[in-house]
């Protein structure tokens, strides 16, 4: 994906073949995924194709995917995925599919926040 970031096939095509690899249960797929660069060039995708509403499809549902893990949750964010993901929400406001799996990823993202947030304000109350 890197090496053709111009091509929105590629990177159609690359969000997608990472969509079906998270998609199994094994935990261990997404680790992997993570450390080979993986949600970074998905997002690196999303942003160089933000009107192709394949990449956007594809992307939002990999990222989706991936943030079952919740160091990928942490990368994803760190990473720009909540404000590439708004944008793909707010230039493809009919395509279902982004805006579902767009709306999944970012409540993902925010229920690790707030559980984040919980234990963080448990942990100073303990102090």
């Amino acid at each position: 994906m890197k090496q053709h970031a111009d091509s929105e096939g590629v990177q159609e095509k690359g969000c997608g073949a990472l969509l079906n690899l998270s998609s199994s249960v094994d935990d261990e797929i997404k680790v992997r995924i993570r450390a080979a660069g993986g949600i970074e060039a998905v997002i690196s995708g999303m942003k160089q194709h933000a009107d192709s509403e394949g990449v956007q499809e594809r992307g939002c549902a990999a990222l989706r995917n991936l943030a079952d893990n919740g160091e990928n949750k942490v990368r994803i964010r760190a990473a720009g995925g909540v404000e590439v993901v708004t944008v793909a929400m707010q230039k493809h406001p009919s395509h279902s599919e982004v805006q579902a799996y767009g709306s999944a990823l970012l409540n993902r993202l925010q229920t690790y926040n707030s559980s984040s947030s919980m234990v963080d304000q448990r942990v100073a109350s303990c102090d």
